[in-house]
C-alpha cells in the first residue's frame, strides 16, 4: 500500500478507524491501536446483522467454530483467522489449552492428515479416520473422556481441523465420504 503525505501508511489512516479507534470492517470486528504501537483484536458486535450472516458463512467452512465459551480457545483460533498461519505463538496456547491432543493436533495438521469432503471434513487418526462436525467428534476420546459442553476439552481430532481449516491446510476432496466410507 502506498505512503500517504505524511509518511503513514494508507491502511493506518484515520479514514479507517471508528469512533472509538478500531479499524472497522463490514462485521463490525476491528483492530484496536493503543497509539503506541500495540494493537488488539476486536471481537464483532453480537448485535450487528452482517455477524448473522459471518457465523452463517464460518459454519458452511469451518466444522469447527471460531467463537467458544472459552477465551483462550477463541483468541488461538482467531489468531489463526487473522494471520492465516500457524505461528510459534498460537501453537504455545494451544499446547498451554490442550496438552498432548494439541501437539497430536499439530502433528496432524503437518502430516496433511484433514480431509474435507462435500459432506464432512475427516481427520485420519492412527486407527480410523474420525469425522468431525460442528465442533464435535466421532472418536471415543470425544465420546467418553471429554465434556462436550467444555470448550477447552477437545480431542486432537477437532483440534487438528480447527487448525487446518483456518490455515489453508485441509486436503479437498470432491466427492462424498458417505461413499468412499464404503472402501474403507
Amino acid at each position: 500500500m502506498g505512503d500517504d503525505a505524511d509518511g503513514r501508511d494508507a491502511a493506518d489512516s484515520d479514514d479507517d478507524r471508528d469512533a472509538a479507534g478500531d479499524r472497522a470492517d463490514d462485521g463490525g470486528a476491528g483492530v484496536r491501536s493503543d497509539g503506541a504501537g500495540t494493537e488488539e483484536v476486536v471481537a464483532p458486535d453480537p448485535d450487528s446483522d452482517s455477524d448473522a450472516e459471518s457465523a452463517d458463512d464460518e459454519a458452511a467452512v469451518f466444522a469447527v467454530p471460531t467463537e467458544t465459551d472459552s477465551d483462550r480457545g477463541t483468541a488461538w483460533r482467531r489468531t489463526l483467522v487473522r494471520t492465516g498461519e500457524l505461528t510459534a505463538d498460537v501453537v504455545d496456547s494451544l499446547v498451554s489449552l490442550h496438552g498432548s491432543r494439541g501437539v497430536r493436533a499439530v502433528e496432524a495438521v503437518s502430516e496433511g492428515r484433514v480431509k474435507r469432503y462435500r459432506d464432512f471434513t475427516v481427520v485420519v487418526g492412527y486407527a480410523e479416520e474420525y469425522v468431525v462436525e460442528d465442533g464435535g467428534c466421532t472418536c471415543k476420546d470425544s465420546s467418553y473422556n471429554l465434556d462436550p459442553d467444555e470448550d477447552d476439552q477437545r480431542c486432537w481430532h477437532v483440534l487438528a481441523a480447527a487448525v487446518a481449516e483456518r490455515i489453508g491446510e485441509v486436503d479437498h476432496h470432491d466427492m462424498w465420504y458417505s461413499d468412499v466410507r464404503e472402501f474403507i
